[in-house]
Parts: C-alpha cells; structure tokens; sequence
C-alpha cells in the first residue's frame, strides 16, 4: 500500500492561493519511511500556496522526466528544496513506541534529511500552525527553520479524511491564527485532535537557492 504523506506520488502543481500565480512544481516518490519530495519554486510562496494536480502532459512523468525537464524549469533565484516527509500513523508501533498519542518531543523520532550534495522549505517559521485545509476541514503544520536556511523540519498533523495532494486533488496552506510558541505547544495541540486514522509527517528538508540549476534534481 502506497504510504500516505501530504502529497500523492508523481507530480504537483503549486500555486498561490489568493491570486493564482503559478509558483513551481513537486514530484514524490516513496523512500523510507515514507516520501521524498522535491519542490521545485520559482519564488518564496509566503506560506499561502496550493497544491493542486499537474497539468495532463506531465502527470505521466517518471523521476527520470523530472530530473530531464528541471533544467527547463528552473528559473534564476529560484529554490529547490528534497525533503524526506517520515509518515506515523496513529494506533501503529514504532521503535517500540505505540502512538496512542502523538509521542513528547523528547520522544519524537529524529527527522530523516535527504543525503546530497552541496544542499544550501516550502514553508517558513511565523510562531503560528499552519493550517492544511481541504474540503471542510483541516490539519496543521509546524516549522522550525524556514526556506531560507539551509536545512529545516516541518511537522504536519493530518486527520484520517486527508488524501494526499496531487493528482487526486486540492490542499490549500495558509497562516492560521492558532499560536505555537513552540513544537511542544504544537503537539499538545494536535493530540486534541489524534485519532483513529490520523498521520503525523515528520519532514527532513535540505534546501537550495541560486541562479544555478540545483546539482542534483
């Protein structure tokens, strides 16, 4: 069974959610314990993005279509960002620990960051949770580090009505108004939510910015 993360496999289409402008492209694949993705940004999306799918001619595309065609994508100042998303599911057991709940920080399994060459986050730290909203509902993420750094780590809590983003439809990512001063602050938040069905994404990012193709798409 395909491991479920916040994006479907293949490729995605980003773009901002209040005017439209289209910001880049994402393609998954599974690896690990979950997904690694790569995002592909012509700007820094400000935390307002939608992920939505592909236009026909490249939802067909492998891996191999994407590294081939990201030359041709990649615009000066862009960001390229792989970031390996570690997929935990409520009621599972991992290294011995049940997720009844979602575990403490001090608990928390480390985050799993992609191994590449010369890496300088789709999202950034604003000390709110991001809200991750679908249909009539929604679920949180939370960052620490951001876009512009060279490494960073996004946790997102989804509920078990999530389908990933891409191919089989829409998420939007916006600024809520709930406040996380922390990622403790974060957990206990989402544990008010925790239940049967539930994810939690634990995501590595090594990030790259320049005018220069990213070495390895």
């Amino acid at each position: 069974m395909t491991t479920t993360g916040l994006l479907d496999l293949g490729a995605s289409e980003i773009v901002d959610r209040n005017t439209g402008e289209l910001l880049g492209y994402a393609f998954t694949v599974e690896s690990g314990k979950g997904q690694l993705q790569r995002w592909l940004l012509f700007r820094h999306p400000q935390n307002e993005l939608e992920i939505r799918p592909p236009a026909p001619a490249m939802a067909t595309w492998s891996l191999a279509d994407w590294q081939a065609n990201v030359p041709s994508l990649w615009r000066p100042n862009g960001f390229y960002v792989w970031a390996q998303a570690d997929v935990y599911r409520h009621g599972e057991t991992y290294d011995g620990v049940t997720w009844a709940q979602i575990p403490s920080v001090s608990q928390l399994p480390k985050p799993t960051f992609p191994e590449l060459p010369g890496s300088n986050y789709q999202l950034d730290y604003t000390g709110k949770v991001a809200d991750v909203l679908q249909e009539n509902w929604r679920g949180r993420a939370f960052v620490v580090r951001g876009l512009t750094q060279a490494s960073s780590i996004e946790y997102w809590s989804l509920p078990a009505r999530y389908q990933p983003a891409g191919s089989r439809g829409t998420t939007t990512v916006t600024v809520g108004t709930e406040e996380a001063s922390s990622l403790d602050a974060f957990v206990e938040h989402s544990n008010r939510t925790w239940s049967t069905g539930s994810t939690f994404v634990i995501t590595g990012c090594a990030n790259y910015h320049g005018s220069a193709t990213p070495f390895a798409p």
